[in-house]
């Protein structure tokens, strides 16, 4: 019996097995961490409406055209104002998608602010059309302004 009081080579044991189990908690405790991080990150991607913002951009650049087309010909036809025109249209576009856009718990404003003319030697056109372009939604808060789009020829 004394020979096993005084033989310490079991405590070696026991300390080398404490360390090991200390380890292999931390490497577990770490790799968790590692997947929960994946886990938010990619969530937090996929959650982003990077094409709502982009899809609505271009919706407000094909629409910005179409209003400077419409816009600069009625001041041809009936000397009705270019930026009243553009505004016009720019504002019955901006309700409409503002209707669409809150169906999906979005918030939308496209705000017209002027235009600026392009001068030629043949003619003088409307050469870029300045909008503010908002969008909100629980998660994502884009604000552009100003969206200049360029409508010349």
């Amino acid at each position: 019996m004394e020979g096993l009081k005084n033989d310490t080579s079991g405590q070696w044991i026991l300390l080398s097995g404490l360390a090991i189990a200390i380890a292999l908690v931390t490497i577990a405790v770490l790799l968790n961490q590692a997947n929960l991080n994946g886990y938010y990150s990619a969530d937090t991607a996929i959650g982003f409406p990077k094409d709502d913002i982009r899809e609505l951009k271009l919706q407000t650049h094909e629409v910005a055209g179409t209003a400077a087309d419409i816009a600069y010909s009625e001041n041809q036809t009936s000397n009705q104002s270019i930026d009243v025109g553009l505004s016009t249209v720019m504002d019955s576009y901006n309700e409409q998608v503002q209707v669409l856009y809150a169906a999906h718990g979005e918030f939308v404003d496209v705000e017209y602010m002027k235009y600026t003319k392009e001068n030629n030697s043949t003619n003088t056109s409307i050469g870029q059309v300045w909008v503010n372009v908002t969008f909100l939604n629980a998660d994502t808060s884009y604000s552009s302004k100003p969206e200049i789009i360029e409508v010349g020829p």
